[in-house]
């Protein structure tokens, strides 16, 4: 192997593109879930599907922005600040507003039919009307909404707002510092504790439901615990540990939520639950990493074009389930049916789209944030050295 490919983490690749893949059953059960609204809702729920959205939401979203946050690290090994900056402005902001002009409003207009029951008249007048309402940025009435685009928006916000802290911790003049700090935070019992960051961060504002310090928490840790092998290593010996930690503390945690749902915020018990879900979500993600460097560093063929996929699949995929959605859930079918029936029709439909016109013409690929094929040898000397 050479020293290019040495550097590579494939467990990083693979486990960002699992949880790309996650998305579909997930946001599949959204349309049945009890807990919260969504664009579009089949009339019989169920509750194994939204204890499987809870549960998954301990790791789901966290995973992506520690991976985001690792993946910063590798970058910034090989490319400037400024180099840094202008990549993820491309890839990052190019396809954010692409995507809310032309591929979040479907799932307005399709939410529009569904809660209403009527028509939400011509495409077009709801488009003009999508822009100028802004009184629920969660969307699932038909008002205005960035959708599951918020994830591109909070990661090059939060890229850029933890920028000074990336160099900091790269900087070569504080190596002595840096290695100290290292060595400390990487003690299994000093990293367990930073579920209580997490969850202080969580008692900050969350505009639109989402909350950007909880998640710019888990951005500088993913980035911290992949600048020293003396993390992975920690994670890797204590994951069987972490594990059974999990299968003990989450059902745990599951009941005592289903006992407390009309806790109010900041109660002593809202205020518990909340240490007990980051604490769970720390484990959690130990498990994820310990496990996912364990079995999953190796190299295979269709892993570069899951790589190349799995973000233009991201900002496709929820408007072509909304859609498909709409139209399943009024077929005659049990839930399951119809779970199964939107979830790998939406699979299927967004592999198509990107395979047959994403990936296919320069101004596609560069619109959702794919590299292009054309780059200089340099350019490309460098992209390999990155995750």
């Amino acid at each position: 192997m050479d020293n290019k490919e040495s550097l590579r983490r494939y467990d990083i690749d693979w486990l960002r593109n699992f949880a790309i893949l996650l998305l579909f059953p997930f946001h599949s059960a959204r349309v049945f879930d009890h807990w919260d609204p969504f664009y579009v809702k089949n009339e019989t729920l169920s509750w194994g599907l939204s204890w499987f959205i809870s549960v998954a939401n301990l790791w789901f979203m966290p995973l992506l922005f520690w991976l985001a946050g690792s993946a910063s690290w590798y970058a910034l090994r090989v490319k400037s600040t400024s180099f840094f900056l202008k990549e993820r402005s491309n890839r990052l902001l190019i396809p954010l507003l692409f995507g809310v002009l032309f591929i979040v409003p479907p799932q307005g207009y399709f939410a529009i039919l569904d809660h209403t029951g009527k028509t939400a008249g011509s495409y077009f007048m709801f488009f003009k009307n999508f822009f100028t309402d802004f009184s629920d940025l969660s969307g699932y009435f038909g008002t205005f909404t960035p959708a599951h685009l918020w994830f591109i928006l909070y990661l090059f916000v939060l890229s850029v707002a933890a920028l000074p802290v990336f160099t900091f911790l790269n900087n070569q003049k504080r190596k002595d510092f840096v290695n100290k700090f290292h060595k400390i935070f990487s003690h299994p019992f000093i990293f367990i504790f930073l579920f209580i960051v997490l969850t202080i961060a969580q008692a900050l504002p969350a505009p639109g439901g989402q909350n950007p310090f909880f998640y710019l928490a888990i951005l500088l840790i993913g980035y911290i615990s992949c600048s020293d092998p003396s993390y992975q290593e920690m994670f890797n010996r204590y994951r069987f540990k972490a594990l059974i930690m999990v299968l003990i503390l989450v059902p745990i945690w599951a009941v005592l939520v289903a006992h407390n749902q009309g806790a109010k915020d900041f109660s002593a018990i809202s205020i518990f639950l909340t240490f007990f879900r980051s604490l769970n979500t720390l484990l959690g993600l130990i498990v994820i990493l310990g496990f996912g460097n364990k079995i999953l560093n190796f190299r295979h063929k269709i892993l570069s074009y899951l790589n190349e996929a799995a973000f233009p699949i991201y900002i496709i995929h929820q408007s072509v389930l909304v859609v498909i959605g709409y139209y399943v859930i009024r077929l005659d079918m049990s839930v399951s049916a119809k779970f199964i029936l939107i979830m790998l029709s939406t699979l299927v439909a967004s592999l198509l789209i990107f395979e047959l016109i994403i990936k296919r013409t320069g101004m596609t690929r560069y619109l959702f944030g794919v590299k292009t094929k054309k780059a200089s040898p340099l350019l490309k000397q460098k992209q390999n050295k990155t995750v």
